[in-house]
């Protein structure tokens, strides 16, 4: 397929060309190679645009993506359009009504430029925007439209029924609330480890990137993107709008009382990656350092006399020289401080049935959904996966669960099926 860049150029399509297609997977047309007898010898070779089509930006791509992104953010209209589609999913905020047309016609209007246009929305908004739209598909001025006398009633039901929609969704969980926000490689699981391990938006908004890494599976690059997103003064405008306009985290708790582990001054040493500044090296430093503060007053020889090798030390002296280097670390040893003072002072050390166990989910449940067994099994400690691994501890499998069933066992992975799955979870419900 020509789903990128980098293909088309190895391939070298031009446009007219007469091309060799294979069926890949028994499903995908995959486009083999050119037929370059058939090609139109005056055919340019194909070139990337350098310019977003809706809004002119330049275009970019990081280093080691294939993908090339329009870098003008929620100036580029079409990527506002995206961020409101997103916000309103079902699986995020929830506005159940607010369609695609109605976004588009939002935005091109000038109702909406951020999410948190949303929450300000009337009746009064939402009637003339419809007059708006209908008076341009007509081929009408709009304030002739918007002045001229209407006569009988009005259909209003579906701008009630949106701005009640609107109103219901202000009241949302955290891990809604950060999916909503469409921040790069943050997902629904992510957002919901976010949501365990730091319990308030207050929390999450304000840490600086490496701690976010303390999550159990997210990365580097993963926590970088979280990071950037929050360091955007416009994204934290937009967080602020929606809590002004009264969008209320219903299910904000205190941070994880497991953080009390793990966020020492060799854990955060380790998750800033500071070159050659190893797991035991970020110790011997710690052994020696008595805070962050510390660590930046000392020079090269002093930590090679405290016994780090020479090209370490010279590596840290050298990365700490760096002034947002320095500030990261600071910022970093601080929210440590907040987030300890934050802890519950007991640690709850009951575990769900499933602690540690991943469970995948495969097929047609008849009882209950998919997404009401991943809910209900999560809050018994499991971690829900999408496919079927080596590590996989158990396979939910309903009516055709298809290949993921087969891979189970094939691998030897225990497989529930459904009378099993609701005879675990009446076992294990809460007790009322």
């Amino acid at each position: 397929t020509l789903h990128n860049a980098d293909q088309i150029a190895r391939l070298d399509v031009r446009i007219g060309d007469t091309v060799i297609v294979r069926r890949a997977g028994d499903v995908i047309p995959e486009i083999v190679r050119v037929v370059p007898e058939y090609r139109d010898p005056a055919a340019p070779a194909w070139a990337m645009p350098t310019a977003c089509p809706v809004c002119g930006s330049e275009i970019v791509r990081e280093e080691g993506q294939a993908v090339w992104r329009c870098s003008g953010g929620l100036t580029c209209g079409a990527q506002r359009k995206e961020a409101v589609r997103h916000f309103a999913s079902r699986r995020a905020m929830d506005i159940e009504g607010l369609g695609d047309r109605f976004i588009d016609t939002l935005v091109d209007l000038g109702y909406v430029h951020s999410v948190a246009d949303l929450y300000r929305l009337t009746l009064d908004d939402l009637l003339e925007m419809k007059r708006r739209a209908d008076s341009a598909l007509a081929g009408l001025d709009d304030d002739s439209a918007l002045d001229s006398p209407r006569t009988g009633r009005i259909a209003t039901r579906w701008a009630e029924n949106l701005v009640n929609a609107i109103d219901r969704s202000r009241d949302t969980t955290l891990e809604r609330f950060l999916f909503a926000l469409g921040i790069e490689h943050v997902g629904e699981s992510t957002a919901k480890a976010l949501s365990h391990w730091f319990g308030d938006i207050e929390v999450v908004r304000r840490l600086p990137w490496p701690l976010f890494k303390r999550v159990p599976d997210v990365g580097g690059e993963v926590a970088r993107s979280i990071g950037h997103f929050f360091d955007q003064p416009g994204n934290q405008q937009v967080i602020d709008e929606l809590l002004a306009r009264d969008v209320r985290i219903t299910d904000a708790h205190a941070p994880s009382p497991k953080l009390r582990e793990g966020l020492g001054l060799a854990d955060v040493l380790t998750l800033l990656e500071i070159p050659k500044v190893t797991r035991l090296r970020a110790e011997r430093i710690a052994s020696v350092a008595a805070d962050a503060d510390a660590i930046g007053t000392m020079q090269t020889h002093q930590w090679v006399v405290a016994g780090l090798p020479a090209d370490t030390a010279d590596a840290l002296v050298r990365w700490l020289a760096d002034e947002a280097n320095a500030r990261l670390l600071a910022d970093a040893a601080a929210a440590v401080g907040r987030l300890h003072s934050m802890l519950p002072e007991t640690v709850e050390t009951t575990e769900g049935p499933l602690e540690g166990k991943t469970i995948v989910l495969t097929g047609t449940l008849s009882s209950l959904t998919r997404d009401e067994a991943k809910s209900r099994l999560e809050a018994l400690g499991a971690k829900s996966a999408g496919s079927v691994s080596k590590k996989t501890s158990i396979v939910v499998a309903g009516e055709a669960a298809g290949s993921k069933l087969d891979k189970a066992q094939e691998l030897g992975v225990p497989v529930w099926d459904e009378a099993q799955l609701l005879a675990f979870l009446a076992e294990h419900e809460p007790r009322k």
